[in-house]
């Protein structure tokens, strides 16, 4: 049972990100030009002629589970260095606490939420410009994207090395496109061509009200966005919402829930709810995936649509990392660690349970290979995976900015109501509605700190 419930577990990671999203700090683009010497080749990082001294390691599991890390990463890591003594410490165990204790772990794995929350907030980041140079590290064949996710909260520096990927794919019902006669999806198409298929399912039969596309709205379309679109803006102290891009977006999603035939309440409109009708069989298309439910009909996956105006952009996502603590006795031995997490041999060995890889360049061996370990992706289009380019992150704001939390979720409540009855207003309404709102918020934030 336990083993079942961890598959899973892997199949959801690489179908979407569960990410601390913030909107605040600053930060900067690009790789770290100091180091693109230390080139590969696509080879195995190198490690440094001391990495198998012996070493005791510590790792906060801040987005991994204790079994993911005694399964998984923990005897990768020790096949590669028998020396090193690993020990995982829960995330019940508090920062403040271990830092109290002087029990520190050398290593936070978290993602980019865990910056501002554990790393800066109690003076833990470690700069490792150095520890790539001294550990030969190709940063290189990171993926910028996923680098650009972290210097945008770190003014640039780099403090952690991603792990694993934010990774996405369509997932359709074939039970029901060939009920209806329709043709299935197909590798990169549009949202546009997304609306059509949908058109074509969304109908009432039998009683039964079928429906083209449901989805976990909030995080496909706000959260994890194609146009990478920030709720606050850059520059100043207030709400970034109300432009024409978030018009675009909004507009391309919403017109989904107002087909013939659908009607939405507050709670059926709740983008919580809108996640469990695929599992039922009676939608054709969701993101957002819970394989283990899938009882009742054939399913297969494609590539995520993507906008006519962003043509090929994935859906902006979060990879994990490993943070070296600057508390950490022993950081090269962490940075060895870090490196080698990152190289073709053990890359491919995480793709095979599930876990996609953050490098730049992906070969068609590991391709090919994800989920291969997975009970829910055996035979299915794994590749479609693959076929975007990550979304990067929004533009960096300017430091000392406030961050305001409930941008997001104002946000998510004015969009609702495009849709649920009684309450319809129209996408200008709603993002002028929601401006205000984040507006009034972030004032009384700030009166509240003078």
């Amino acid at each position: 049972m336990m083993k079942s419930r961890f598959t899973y577990m892997v199949a959801l990671l690489s179908a979407v990100t569960i990410t601390a999203t913030a909107c605040g700090s600053s930060g900067g683009s690009g790789t770290n030009n100091a180091n693109m010497d230390n080139k590969t080749d696509g080879k195995a990082v190198q490690q440094t002629p001391d990495s198998q001294k012996p070493a005791e390691l510590s790792f906060y599991l801040g987005s991994m589970s204790k079994l993911e890390f005694e399964e998984i990463y923990a005897p990768l890591i020790r096949d590669k260095f028998p020396n090193y003594k690993l020990t995982g410490v829960e995330s019940s165990n508090r920062i403040p606490d271990l830092i109290a204790t002087g029990n520190v772990p050398d290593i936070i794995i978290s993602t980019k939420g865990g910056i501002p929350s554990m790393m800066q907030e109690y003076g833990l980041e470690q700069d490792l410009t150095e520890l790539i140079k001294t550990t030969k590290f190709d940063l290189s064949r990171i993926e910028p994207a996923f680098l650009d996710t972290m210097k945008y909260y770190t003014n640039g520096k780099i403090i952690g090395i991603p792990i694993n990927a934010a990774s996405f794919a369509l997932h359709y019902n074939k039970t029901l496109f060939d009920k209806f006669g329709v043709a299935y999806p197909k590798d990169g198409m549009t949202w546009d061509d997304t609306y059509e298929i949908a058109q074509k399912l969304t109908r009432n039969e039998g009683g039964v009200q079928y429906r083209g596309y449901s989805e976990r709205w909030h995080q496909m379309f706000m959260e994890f966005n194609q146009f990478s679109l920030p709720y606050l803006d850059a520059k100043e102290d207030k709400a970034a919402v109300n432009t024409d891009q978030w018009k675009t977006l909004i507009n391309g999603f919403v017109r989904f829930y107002k087909l013939p035939g659908l009607k939405f309440d507050s709670k059926s409109g709740y983008t919580e709810e809108d996640l469990k009708v695929f599992a039922t069989g009676t939608s054709g298309m969701q993101i957002f995936a819970q394989p283990d439910q899938f009882k009742t009909f054939e399913w297969d996956i494609v590539s995520v649509p993507t906008f006519k105006e962003k043509p090929n952009g994935a859906l902006w996502g979060s990879p994990r990392f490993f943070f070296i603590t600057n508390t950490s006795k022993n950081k090269e031995a962490a940075m060895n660690v870090s490196a080698f997490i990152t190289s073709d041999e053990a890359q491919l060995k995480l793709t095979k349970k599930g876990f996609a890889p953050p490098l730049a360049k992906i070969s068609d061996e590991m391709k090919n290979s994800f989920h291969a370990d997975s009970q829910f992706y055996k035979g299915k289009h794994v590749t479609s995976f693959f076929y975007n380019k990550p979304a990067s992150e929004p533009p960096a704001r300017t430091p000392g900015l406030l961050y305001y939390s409930k941008a997001q979720a104002i946000m998510i409540a004015e969009v609702q109501k495009m849709f649920t009855e009684g309450m319809e207003v129209d996408v200008n309404t709603a993002l002028r509605n929601a401006e205000e709102l984040i507006n009034k918020g972030i004032a009384e934030q700030k009166a509240s700190k003078k």
